[in-house]
Parts: C-alpha cells; structure tokens; sequence
C-alpha cells in the first residue's frame, strides 16, 4: 500500500533572488564539473550549493561540502531566500518538453511517500559510493533537497485527469523554463482532494526511475535515527508521475570504449548473425533506426561503429537464449567474447570492459568519441520501453546499470521537505 502525505514545502522567494532561473538545477547526478561552476556563477544562492558543492582543499571532517550545505540553508532561511510554506500541501508538477521533434508533456505530484510503503520497485542496481554520500547530505543538511522520480502506472488516466482538473485556471505556485523544459508548480492544501489522493495512489505501484541511491539513502538514514513514531524522516519526497503509455522521454544509453580488441573482431563475429554498415554519422544514425526496429520486432541486437576505417556492424544473436534485454547480452556475452574470454576469463574481461567504457545519450557526441580518435568503438543500443521497466521492477529484478534513462528529470530547487 502506497501511503502518501502533504508537507510544508520550502521554496525560494523569487523577489529575493531575481527569478528562478537563476537558482535552479538539474539533479545532482547528472551535473558535470562544467555544470557545478555555471550554477555557482548563475547566483550566490544557487541550489547546486546545497545539492552538489564544491570540495575545498581544506576540507576536513568537521568543515566540508556537507557542513557548507546546512549553513547554507540554515542562512537562506533566516534571510528569507528560502520561505517555508505555512499550510501542509500537495504540489502538482508539470514538465513539457519537445524531443527529436516530438512534444512530451508529464504530470506528476511531489508528495511525501512513507517508508512503510509497498509497492516500491527499484529497477537499476546502485552502487555504495552515491549512496553514502547521499546518506552524509542528510545527515548534515537535515533534508530532503530533491524529489525521487517514480512512475506510477496510470492507463485509464485517472491519476493524470485528477492533477489536471484540480489545477485548471489555478496560478502556479513556481513556473521556470531550464535546459530547454518548461516546469510549473502547483500547491494544493484542500484536504478534501488531498485525501482523494490518498486513496487513489494507495493501490498503486510505484517504479523508481530516478532517484535509486537518494530512495536507499532515505531508508539507511531512517534506521540511524530510529523508527520513531511520526518521525520526520520515516518519509521521502517523490515527483509521482502518470505513466500511461511508453516514455518519449525514455532514452538508450549508448557505449563508448576508449580500448578495444580488434584483432579478434573477425573470429568472434562468426559467432552471430553480422550485417555490415557505412561509415559516418548518418549510418551511425541509421544504425540506431534498424536497432530501434528490431525492438519492436522483440529481437535483440546492437550496433557497432569503429574508428579505424572498417565501418560498422548490425550485430545479431543467432537465438534470444536467455538474454531479455540487449544491454545484457552486449555485458554478458558479446563484450567478454570480443575480448577472448570464456566464462572463466569473464571476470577479466569485465574490469578491461570497465575501465574504457563511458556512456552517452547522443549518437552525435558518440560519433565525435570515434572521429577526433578519444574513442575506438561505439556500440548503439536499443531504447528501452516503460513496460520493460515495469515488468522487470514487478518481478524483483534490477536492470543492468545504465539501460535507462529518462529525460527530462524533475529539477532541484524547486521545493525540498526539511527534517528539521
């Protein structure tokens, strides 16, 4: 049973700040080090300070990127930069969005979810580095500074109706266009179509799409302090979002290998079913189309594009085995018999796999990686669908890291939950 619960949001003042646009940020997780100096250039209250700051030389464990965070906050709330509402409330959030052409519009409800709640699927693995310092942040900031990203399923569109017709002709509590995207935020405090809410999410399930180490972060954190009752932080904060269909924002995480083996090429691609390609970013793009293809025919295969002249392959199993998903068959067979290595030599093969490989959502800037000679091989991958994620989350298992990702995300900074 999904339990949810309005809060008294903490949002910036934006006659103090001079606008939106100049505080808020993508999530942390995606915030290059290029990204982190504009936001700090943006405005002296930027939210990145708080999210995603920066380490000093002179850091140490009493003074650090942590402790700068709560003083921040601790300052911006005092000053009046940060306002807490004064009522509990829901807060509608739209995103509208235009991708290769397409327009996309997500509603969503940023709303406390408790921890006792079931129904929460996860469905990418996480790793102990993000998670532990998402553990520090509250900690030391005491708060929830950025919704988790969870799809809720919403066929008959109930969910998205609801949101729809509560905000129609209201005035926005925030409205801000970053990156391109349009966000507007809506506050509800009627207790009336809050507890509406309530019932009709509480049957519900709900898939994390973003947000893994911030949802395992807030249940460690939670037994630190102890299961007390109405704890502040026996909650979380999610952006709880209508999925009726498949995500056009729902993109495919190419591969990039800064190393390759092509000595072996040609012995492991007798192997599988192997169509050559043209060189060039327009047959990279056309190899994207022909992956996407094969997906909706429920085939699996990847593309692979060099930098040494050879051109490029459609890569095909000869039978889907037992493989569901092209990221793992590219992981678990393809890869480690590129690299010339059987089952035992797997592990090997693995560590030389990771240590060359990055990732991209654009096939352009994958392209560059092969034509300015930083890269050797780009492998295309095919886009991953909403169902997918549902299914694979609703039986228990976690997707390979990196099969997803969903864009746009919900921005920081446009309400955080306090502890305290």
């Amino acid at each position: 049973m999904l339990k949810i619960a309005p809060f008294q949001g903490v949002r910036y003042n934006p006659r103090k700040v001079g606008g939106l646009a100049r505080v808020v940020t993508q999530p942390y997780d995606i915030i290059s080090p290029e990204g982190q100096a504009a936001y700090y250039r943006k405005s002296p209250w930027n939210y990145v300070r708080l999210i995603f700051g920066r380490v000093q030389s002179s850091d140490s464990r009493s003074r650090n990127r942590y402790t700068r965070a709560r003083k921040h906050l601790t300052d911006w709330l005092r000053s009046g930069v940060l306002v807490q509402d004064g009522k509990p409330a829901l807060y509608p959030y739209l995103q509208e969005f235009t991708l290769d052409g397409k327009r996309g519009a997500r509603w969503g409800l940023i709303t406390l979810v408790s921890l006792d709640s079931t129904g929460i699927h996860p469905h990418e693995h996480t790793r102990p580095g993000p998670k532990q310092d998402r553990v520090r942040i509250l900690q030391t900031v005491q708060a929830v500074l950025s919704p988790i990203f969870g799809l809720v399923p919403d066929s008959d569109r109930r969910f998205r109706q609801a949101i729809q017709s509560k905000v129609r002709g209201l005035r926005p509590a925030a409205r801000v266009r970053l990156d391109g995207v349009e966000n507007t935020l809506w506050r509800i405090e009627d207790p009336a179509w809050i507890a509406r809410m309530q019932r009709l999410l509480a049957p519900k399930p709900v898939v994390i799409a973003d947000g893994h180490h911030r949802f395992e972060a807030a249940k460690i954190y939670r037994g630190l302090k102890g299961r007390r009752q109405g704890a502040a932080w026996n909650f979380t904060m999610f952006d709880l979002t209508s999925a009726a269909g498949d995500d056009p924002g729902l993109l495919p995480t190419h591969r990039m290998l800064t190393g390759f083996p092509e000595a072996g090429l040609p012995g492991a691609l007798k192997r599988w079913r192997v169509t050559p390609a043209g060189r060039g970013l327009q047959n990279v793009e056309k190899l994207s189309r022909t992956v996407e293809r094969l997906k909706d025919r429920r085939r699996l295969g990847v593309g692979l594009a060099l930098s040494n002249g050879h051109g490029g392959f459609l890569i095909e199993p000869k039978g889907r085995g037992r493989y569901h998903l092209d990221v793992e068959w590219l992981h678990e067979e393809l890869l480690p018999a590129l690299y010339g290595s059987d089952r035992s030599g797997k592990k090997r093969a693995t560590a030389a796999v990771e240590a060359s490989l990055a990732f991209t959502q654009d096939l352009k800037r994958g392209w560059r990686h092969l034509r300015d000679g930083s890269g050797r091989a780009l492998f295309v991958m095919q886009p991953p669908r909403t169902r997918e994620v549902f299914d694979w989350a609703r039986r228990g298992r976690r997707m390979p890291g990196k099969t997803t990702y969903f864009t746009p995300k919900p921005i920081a900074g446009l309400v955080a939950y306090l502890h305290a």
